[in-house]
């Protein structure tokens, strides 16, 4: 049973311009620690970052919350299947907050074309 779904379309050029005005200050607002750590082998790091970035809005929507604790932007994860099929991970807290509300899996769907990064997620219960 569908919980919720969510999208989010962000335009490189947005994140490119903060990643050059805040640096690793950015990646640290918006990554997973985990994330922080695959940031360094990126190609193009700006894409990595705004790719994670559209995927915890859409996951937001999809549970509901928007970024409020504990659904923020450190506590959601985004990794790869060993098939490469992109997918979320979670910190305890937010694992646990899933739990009670039943939220089971939460499906990710990540394209980039262009200037353009897009994600979409589908909550399950």
């Amino acid at each position: 049973m569908i919980y919720g779904i969510g999208n989010d379309l962000v335009a490189l050029k947005r994140i490119e311009n903060l990643y050059q005005k805040y640096g690793q200050n950015l990646a640290n607002h918006v990554l997973h620690p985990i994330e922080q750590e695959e940031l360094a082998q990126a190609n193009n790091q700006a894409n990595f970052i705004a790719k994670r970035f559209a995927a915890k809005e859409a996951f937001a929507k999809a549970v509901g919350t928007g970024l409020h604790s504990p659904v923020t932007l450190r506590n959601i994860g985004v990794g790869h299947h060993e098939s490469g099929k992109p997918e979320f991970f979670y910190e305890p807290v937010l694992q646990r907050w899933l739990a009670q509300q039943g939220v089971r899996h939460v499906h990710l769907s990540l394209s980039d074309e262009g200037e353009h990064v897009l994600a979409f997620a589908v909550a399950e219960r």
